[in-house]
């Protein structure tokens, strides 16, 4: 139904501003580059731009593509791409090992991996290291989402090594070998992800993947031959009971954990202070907000596959722990309807979203007068049927904390009448196939 759709997609993604590069370990022992799966397609980084002039290096979007863990490929963000370059994004989309090639612990470490040479190389290729924003669908959200966690872990973790208290002991297994810290990140944005796997477990097994398969993936010993994936922390997961295997891999339970830890962090601080528990604890989740980079929740109501449910409930926890974050709920929307069908039908919303929260959080001014975007603070506590509009429903409040500065380099507006934007297949066929989409 969607060959149409498809032979444009190919053509596009074979013959459009995109480069492939090797983003692992040079000289990696084994490692067979033409086989690998540690390379990122870059989009965008042909036009020629002077490394000099800080003002015409481009946004970054770091896009991680879902396939339950098991059939992810880097080809599969090419739409997003699409859209995004010609308004002067830098796209970049790593590849990374899936099950059984690996457990989830070698997806976050090839994740992270990536994420690191981003930083360390984009400049290279006319990006702007200081202005890069993770963005993450299905099971890429949620190892996007697991790295983030991770990364505030590890920078709370070094807090208390520098003040003498040491770190945590070994059972988080949350420890990255990445040298960044989360607040490089200009933003995070989720979408359609499962984020708490312990709610989702039932879920998952009506789609096919069996408790055992479950199992396997986020708490079986890695299937690599690579010993740098299978230390002793990934063996003695195995030894723990579901409940522990699963919450240690679950953004939702890894962000509640950040949160003890951080007021671990700063009881330890003032410790010799006079001041209450209650003003402690305050203080901590004040700041521990400061620590993430910006995040925005993304999720359609007709998702089957990982139901809005999941995002209400992390977007609650967030709130509970007085970390901000935006918003965006599409009714009506199944769980591929931002990167596949919608766009495949000319409407890019999910694409204007994702193009306007890369330009707020960039500190990147749209020349036209920005009216507001239509993002809102996760408070889930309002009705959502009070916010309901054509396009989507937005819950909370405004968020205006990210103002451009005066004088940064303007991107064009996003224009959904240019022509790279146009429907690439027709509406009934793109309707008959969503019967047949197993997601």
């Amino acid at each position: 139904f969607l060959l149409h759709a498809f032979v444009v997609f190919l053509y596009h993604y074979f013959s459009c501003d995109r480069i492939a590069v090797y983003y692992g370990v040079k000289d990696a022992i084994g490692e067979r580059k033409w086989l690998s799966r540690h390379y990122l397609d870059m989009y965008g980084s042909r036009a020629h731009v002077n490394s000099n002039e800080e003002t015409k290096k481009k946004p970054v979007v770091i896009f991680l593509t879902g396939g339950a863990w098991i059939i992810g490929y880097r080809m599969w963000g090419c739409l997003l791409a699409r859209a995004l370059v010609p308004f002067g994004i830098l796209v970049i989309i790593p590849d990374y090992h899936n099950f059984p090639k690996v457990n989830i612990k070698g997806m976050v470490d090839d994740v992270d991996m990536s994420i690191q040479w981003v930083l360390d190389h984009v400049e290279e290729f006319g990006g702007d290291r200081n202005r890069v924003v993770l963005v993450g669908q299905s099971a890429g959200a949620h190892i996007g989402g697991v790295v983030v966690a991770k990364k505030v872990w590890d920078w709370i973790q070094k807090q208390k090594s520098n003040k003498g208290g040491g770190g945590s002991n070994g059972e988080d297994c949350r420890h990255l070998k990445s040298t960044y810290s989360p607040q490089q990140l200009c933003g995070f944005i989720t979408t359609s992800s499962p984020h708490n796997l312990v709610t989702m477990r039932s879920v998952f097994h009506r789609h096919g993947l069996s408790a055992s398969v479950q199992r396997s993936i986020f708490g079986g010993v890695s299937c690599s031959n690579d010993d740098n994936l299978i230390d002793d922390v990934v063996k003695s997961v195995a030894a723990c009971d579901d409940l522990d295997v699963f919450e240690l891999w679950s953004p939702y339970h890894l962000v509640k954990k950040c949160q003890t830890e951080y007021i671990k962090l700063i009881s330890e601080g003032n410790a010799n202070r006079s001041s209450s528990n209650e003003s402690n604890n305050n203080e901590s989740t004040d700041q521990l907000k400061d620590i993430f980079p910006k995040l925005c929740v993304i999720h359609g109501t007709s998702d089957k596959t990982v139901p809005v449910e999941e995002a209400i409930e992390f977007l609650s926890l967030l709130s509970n722990l007085q970390i901000p974050a935006l918003s965006k709920i599409y009714p009506g929307w199944s769980h591929t309807d931002p990167i596949l069908e919608m766009p495949m039908l000319g409407n890019h919303l999910y694409h204007r979203d994702v193009y306007e929260l890369v330009c707020r959080w960039t500190g990147r001014r749209i020349t036209e007068t920005d009216d507001g975007i239509g993002f809102y603070n996760g408070n889930t506590e309002r009705n959502r049927s009070e916010h309901k509009s054509d396009n989507a429903e937005t819950i909370g409040m405004m968020d205006d904390s990210s103002k451009a500065a005066e004088g940064d380099f303007n991107l064009i507006p996003f224009d959904e009448t240019h022509s790279i934007l146009r429907p690439i297949c027709p509406t009934a066929l793109v309707e008959i196939a969503r019967v047949c989409n197993p997601f």
